[in-house]
């Protein structure tokens, strides 16, 4: 027997209410216990999770996923409707992975995510999508890339649409490759009271996957449940979804194939279901780190139908209970005399009923600075969002926009809110300043009532930080050591050199001073020069050697900046012994 953790984390999008996340996969990576994070169009928290991978190595999975909701083209749906490849799924997998790889955040990490390139696509159409599987996964294989497919919708495809010849390519290419390609499908229950209705053709529908490759002999296919849930725009109590998940979690823990479950959804839309999702962050952190699954060790015994067979429940619900004989009917009474009774009171008229006061806010647009815009190191910039009042009060005095995650990137992280009343949009802005160092940078804010109280969607900003301004140094004086000064044969000696930062970068541990030319009289072949701003002047100084035969030594050296490259004037000296 083995012991496995919780495999069911989060799903999460641009906006919504992923309040917590941060803690959920910190506080897992630091009990080495690995989750499941999917995030649809956002980036932010897949570049989070790879950064807090790349240090503990925890066998995180991340998978990131363009949607449709990009106008330019339909990343959700491959192009099997476009005559030009009705009968060319191989020229449709190319057409497909162009677009994605060029609108995919220049931070994706490819050892690390996996790459989910459609999204509940036509089940009628299995194998032009095996077809096209395979070649996305050859393509994606040729650029570094590990791809998750077909992300079917809960309840598809049909067990027999596995069976195709493109699909078992497809599945075949998987067990050669199970690092570089898997399997993506969606579960749901579609009703809160019972979590395995109809089982096992919603929960556990994975099974008919596994059932056809034991009958073809194909290894197993790693599994992303890429949505798992109840309803599109609902989730139970907190109490029952764990209730809920350590039963469907231990079916999982039986299949080491399925990697992981994100729960739908901490994003925005579908009825408001972050707010509802984002409440069993906690509890499913507390459950993961405190829960173990005992399970026999090696693969899981499939549990469903042969296919073909009518779809009737593995698991049948509970016969009702036997009624109990009807009662005999009372004996006849005679019937009591009638009483005129009093006519009643005329009731006050009921006051309407007055709603819950209940602040919100939906993300609009980007009005400046889009996404992944490149931007001057240590530069100001204004970010502004385009924001709606979706709920019930007018936002006033006490309402602020406060930084909740990432690079503040600026100093006050709490910032006053304009009035603006329920069913208007307003214009928020914020001047930020790009960090020195080279790199991509992201924040989260949002808003708060007077009570203190966060609400609304997510708003954000991520930006790439450049550095393109020149470098350049100026020699000013000989401090000590004036040419052709005589020594003694292997006398050491101080030289030091006054200089200027001519240039407008400002100089750092990063910036060194390099000997290429001459005699170095040190061993020492390169320094780091002491920090100078743009027009100042500092002393660099280096410990030498006279050389022990008698004649004329120079030395060059030269500044060399954080990208390599080598600046300024020459410095040098020239001694005699």
């Amino acid at each position: 027997m083995v012991k496995v953790p919780n495999k069911i984390g989060f799903h999460t999008g641009p906006g919504g209410n992923p309040t917590g996340i941060g803690d959920w996969m910190r506080a897992l990576d630091k009990a080495q216990i690995p989750f499941c994070l999917k995030s649809a169009d956002h980036y932010g928290p897949i570049f989070e999770a790879q950064e807090i991978m790349k240090k503990s190595g925890v066998p995180h999975v991340l998978i990131f996923r363009l949607s449709d909701n990009h106008s330019e083209y339909t990343y959700d749906t491959p192009p099997y409707k476009d005559p030009k490849y009705v009968n060319d799924p191989e020229g449709g997998a190319e057409k497909h992975w162009r677009k994605t790889v060029a609108k995919l955040p220049p931070e994706f990490d490819k050892k690390r995510v996996w790459l989910e390139v459609i999204n509940e696509v036509d089940k009628n159409l299995c194998d032009w999508l095996g077809r096209f599987a395979v070649r996305i996964a050859n393509l994606a294989q040729r650029d570094g890339y590990k791809v998750s497919l077909f992300s079917w919708s809960g309840g598809e495809p049909e067990p027999s649409g596995w069976e195709t010849p493109g699909m078992l390519a497809y599945l075949r290419l998987c067990a050669e490759r199970p690092s570089q390609a898997a399997v993506a499908v969606h579960e749901y229950s579609f009703i809160e009271s019972n979590i395995f209705d109809q089982f096992p053709f919603k929960i556990g529908r994975f099974q008919y996957l596994f059932q056809v490759c034991d009958k073809h002999n194909i290894p197993r296919p790693r599994v992303h449940i890429t949505e798992w849930g109840w309803t599109l725009d609902s989730v139970p109590t907190p109490a029952k979804a764990i209730e809920d998940i350590r039963r469907v979690g231990e079916l999982y823990a039986r299949f080491p194939e399925v990697e992981g479950a994100a729960i739908w959804y901490l994003g925005p839309g579908f009825g408001g279901i972050a707010d509802k999702a984002q409440r069993l962050i906690k509890p499913v952190t507390d459950f993961t780190l405190k829960h173990r699954f005992t399970v026999p060790e090696g693969s899981g015994e499939i549990n469903v139908p042969e296919i073909g067979s009518p779809p009737q429940p593995i698991v049948p619900e509970p016969p009702p209970p036997t009624p109990e004989p009807p009662a005999p009917p009372p004996e006849p009474v005679a019937p009591p005399e009638p009483v005129t009774p009093s006519p009643p009171p005329i009731p006050e008229p009921p006051q309407p009923p007055q709603p819950t006061p209940a602040p919100n806010a939906q993300f609009v647009a980007d009005v400046t600075i889009p996404d992944d815009t490149r931007l001057q190191a240590d530069s100001t910039f204004v970010k502004t969002w385009r924001i709606k009042n979706t709920g019930n009060v007018a936002w006033g005095t006490g309402y602020k926009l406060v930084f909740a995650d990432g690079t503040a990137m600026t100093t006050q992280t709490a910032q006053p809110v304009p009035t603006v009343q329920p069913g208007q949009t307003a214009d928020l802005s914020i001047q930020f300043t790009v960090p020195a160092k080279p790199g991509v940078y992201f924040c989260d804010w949002r808003l708060q009532d007077e009570q203190g109280d966060i609400f609304g969607d997510i708003i954000f900003t991520r930006i790439i930080a450049m550095d393109d301004r020149p470098s350049d140094g100026a020699y000013v004086a000989d401090v000590t050591i004036p040419d052709d000064t005589r020594m003694t044969p292997g006398q050491a000696f101080t030289k030091t050199w006054r200089v200027k930062n001519s240039g407008k970068r400002p100089w750092n541990d990063n910036f060194r001073l390099v000997f290429v030319k001459g005699t170095a009289m040190t061993t020492q072949r390169s320094l780091p020069l002491p920090a100078c701003a743009p027009g100042q002047e500092v002393e660099i100084s280096i410990q030498l050697n006279a050389p022990l035969r008698r004649g004329t030594y120079f030395g060059d050296w030269k500044m060399r900046d954080d990208r390599g490259n080598l600046f300024g004037d020459v410095l040098y000296l020239r001694i005699k012994t």
